[in-house]
């Protein structure tokens, strides 16, 4: 149903909504759409089913709106500045390079990456 809907979204480039009972659900296409809605300071509030990930991630920057999410953004952002990222690039590259390798042993097999990936996280984070 989902590449169906997003097919479809690529064929006529456009906003897509569907009504699901009640609920209104709308994929974004553009990208330039997505951009300006994920970069906004105003439309900040989450769909009710964010409410599942709270007892996980807590009221952070993910699940929270308002005030608590503004200060939270705040926080991050040094963290997440070009120059700062630029830094770790060749850790990234390192990191990437190494877990396509792992994978590649799993070539022509549905599998699932999550260890592959939970590991290259955590040596990134670890700045191995």
């Amino acid at each position: 149903v989902f590449r169906t809907i997003i097919e479809k979204g690529k064929e006529y480039n456009e906003v897509i909504k569907i009504w699901i009972g009640p609920k209104l659900i709308v994929f974004l296409v553009d990208p330039r759409d997505i951009e300006l809605l994920l970069s906004s300071h105003v439309y900040i509030d989450k769909s009710p089913e964010y409410r599942f990930f709270k007892p996980w991630l807590g009221n952070g920057l993910l699940i929270s709106t308002g005030h608590k999410w503004r200060q939270h953004r705040k926080l991050i952002a040094p963290t997440f500045h070009l120059n700062v990222l630029k830094s770790f690039i060749d850790l990234f590259n390192e990191n990437s390079r190494l877990v396509v390798k792992k994978m590649q042993k799993e070539n022509g097999k549905v599998f699932d990456c999550h260890d592959y990936m939970s590991e290259c996280t955590v040596e990134i984070l670890l700045g191995k």
